[in-house]
């Protein structure tokens, strides 16, 4: 008697930590580092680019909107490198960020880079960031309308401000 009850509760132990052990080891989805938001973002060298959109309005312009931000002690130009989904040219659009600074493209008083309007909402659009001559990251930016308010709201105001590119250099396609 004595056996079958040390029998059982050991199969019962067993099979409840078989059951259970799963998610001691497996990949717990909260632990994952993630962007909490509508946007995409990537780690450069210094500079580390968050929540980057790209909006599209019903007049048929583009916006990019998200934010830089310069963890090095010396300013860093960052090259913005859109790739046309039809033709594969590339739009280079450069970017000084100041020393320890954050900068922010579409908000806080500051415009967005204008884009050229080929992807639809829904998509992604590619874009290259890049802090030295090499690539150092890819980001696939999703690409959003008006449907959703806030984001009417804040197409609404990056057309009336509608101001040139932040570029020291105007924005050329290259191939």
């Amino acid at each position: 008697m004595f056996v079958r009850r040390l029998a059982a509760t050991a199969l019962i132990a067993t099979l409840a930590l078989s059951t259970s052990a799963c998610s001691l080891s497996g990949n717990v989805a909260s632990l994952q580092p993630y962007s909490p938001s509508d946007g995409q973002q990537v780690n450069l060298e210094s500079v580390k680019a968050r929540n980057f959109i790209y909006l599209v309005s019903d007049s048929g312009r583009g916006f990019l909107i998200g934010s830089l931000v310069n963890q090095a002690a010396e300013a860093k130009v960052v090259k913005i490198q859109y790739v046309d989904p039809n033709s594969q040219a590339k739009t280079d659009y450069f970017v000084e960020v100041a020393p320890g600074a954050k900068l922010d493209f579409g908000y806080n008083g500051n415009p967005a880079i204008s884009m050229p309007v080929v992807e639809v909402p829904g998509q992604t659009a590619l874009f290259y960031f890049l802090e030295s001559d090499t690539v150092n990251a890819e980001m696939k930016v999703p690409v959003l309308d008006g449907t959703l308010s806030e984001y009417k709201t804040l197409i609404q105001l990056l057309e009336q401000q509608v101001a040139p590119t932040t570029n020291p250099e105007e924005a050329e396609p290259t191939n």
